[in-house]
């Protein structure tokens, strides 16, 4: 009925030349303008380039085509809608914590049109519904778990092997011969590679593949418009929120540099102020780079699995015979809630009954970890009111204090024998999973990048939040961390 209606529209208009509205574009007679020259080739460079696909040469192709296109249109709506609230809190330049910028602005100013309740809608956006606040929980606790074996994977069962303290399981064989990352604590050089650095790059490779081009692109880019995980609120806030500012930590490399730079838990190199210095910058551009490749791919698998979208000839049958996976919407949820039951069950198994440490501050920090991201997620609703995104500033800021601050007492304790057995890993647990889930650098490096892309070239914003983010958790750890390794009895 819809297209029906669509296209008797369409015929009225071509008579009388009122504004026609296409229905999920929401374009009016300035960006679409009905003449004969407007449909021609040279003509159409005006266009968005988001909607230059559905500019047509002949106003016969429109009538045609937009009886199938109007029912695509409608769902890719409905998809955007449901995408923006997965949204945390985007800036007027569009970054947004760890959330998804794609489709947010689009789908508020359609609402906003509508009906006038943007701001309600806005306030709406930053309260969690209880399958947000659970998938925050459950994709913060895999966020964690691959930040942890990933470190341990790179290099850090390499220094636990120099250390004399082997992890004795299933990763420990292949991984103490990998030695490309340093923590900084050993003989070992290198810590400029330190040792969350692939999981920062990994996390935002991910954030970058969750991250589309243009504002009509879905959720998730991989998957075409009408799949039913594109209406998965839960699981988009999941992903970008939770998994990708879980996985990457800005407190943890933020503490890392400044224990190099101090120099006092290493008495074999010292103060490592220059490499502590490459550290920073090799960081910062590895995950740039990373979330740009994220993007790049993203943009394949959109083009692969949504060619409609760049190509004028699709039919409504083409569109429909996808309508029919929509009852499993429940799927998601349901598997990643029973897969996190089961690892946290193994983690305390390894615990309990093979008497592995690690596994006892994995637990810990699973159980933990969603208190850092639910607090990130509410610091997220500065973003957007100054000119910098202070709520992810403020979220770095704070888990460097706590990383930095967790970081020397473990280092005190470590001297006593008699805390290895709890005490050590709690603190431990701490610090990955509050402080590591609490700060990211997904979200860090994809507002740094969307300032670059909004702004002139000459613009000094991307520049001097970066580096300053970088300096201001750099001087607050040295003076969090040094007093208590220095001073403390």
């Amino acid at each position: 009925s819809n297209s029906n209606r669509e296209s008797t529209h369409f015929k009225q208009g071509c008579q009388e030349e009122p504004k026609i509205l296409l229905p999920a574009l929401n374009l009016n007679s300035q960006s679409l303008n009905l003449k004969k020259d407007f449909f021609s080739t040279e003509n159409q460079s005006h266009i968005m380039p988001s909607i230059r696909p559905f500019a047509f040469k002949k106003v016969g192709d429109l009538e045609r085509d937009l009886e199938g296109r109007s029912l695509l249109l409608e769902r890719k709506q409905q998809c955007l809608h449901a995408s923006s609230a997965a949204n945390d809190d985007c800036t007027d330049y569009g970054s947004c914590d760890d959330g998804d910028t794609t489709g947010a602005h689009f789908a508020t100013s359609v609402a906003d049109d509508d009906d006038g309740n943007g701001a309600e809608e806005d306030k709406d956006k930053r309260r969690l519904t209880p399958m947000e606040i659970l998938s925050l929980s459950l994709f913060s606790t895999v966020g964690v778990t691959m930040r942890a074996f990933t470190g341990r994977f790179f290099g850090g069962d390499c220094e636990s092997n120099a250390k004399g303290q082997p992890i004795d399981d299933w990763l420990w064989p292949v991984s103490h011969k990998i030695c490309v990352t340093a923590s900084g604590t050993t003989a070992q050089y290198g810590g400029a590679l330190f040792i969350d650095l692939p999981a920062n790059m990994i996390g935002s490779f991910i954030m970058g593949f969750m991250t589309g081009h243009s504002a009509d692109w879905p959720a998730l880019p991989c998957l075409a418009y009408d799949h039913p995980l594109q209406y998965e609120q839960g699981l988009h806030v999941g992903i970008k929120t939770a998994l990708c500012g879980s996985l990457t930590t800005f407190s943890s490399w933020n503490s890392q540099m400044v224990l190099m730079m101090d120099g006092t838990a290493n008495p074999f190199l010292g103060s490592q102020i220059l490499a502590a210095i490459f550290g920073y910058i090799l960081g910062l551009q590895a995950s740039v780079v990373s979330f740009r490749a994220g993007r790049t791919v993203a943009a394949w698998c959109h083009l692969r699995r949504n060619p409609y979208v760049f190509d004028s000839a699709l039919s409504k049958r083409e569109i429909r015979h996808r309508w029919h996976h929509d009852h499993l919407y429940w799927i998601a949820p349901v598997v990643v809630f029973i897969l996190i039951g089961i690892l946290i069950a193994l983690f305390i198994l390894g615990d309990v009954y093979w008497g592995i440490v690690y596994y006892r501050q994995l637990w810990i920090a699973c159980l933990t970890a969603p208190i850092g991201t639910i607090s990130r997620w509410k610091l997220s609703t500065l973003n957007g009111k100054f000119s910098f995104p202070a709520g992810t500033f403020l979220a770095n800021f704070f888990g460097c204090i706590l990383s930095a601050a967790l970081t020397a007492w473990s280092i005190i304790e470590s001297s006593d024998k008699g805390v290895e057995r709890w005490k050590i890993p709690a603190i431990k647990a701490v610090s990955l999973g509050v402080a590591g889930s609490l700060s990211t650098v997904s979200t860090f490096v994809k507002e740094c990048v969307d300032i670059v892309e909004k702004n002139p070239a000459y613009d000094k914003k991307a520049f001097l939040y970066s580096l300053g983010s970088m300096i201001i958790c750099c001087f607050v750890g040295l003076l969090v961390y040094s007093p208590i390794v220095r001073f403390a009895d």
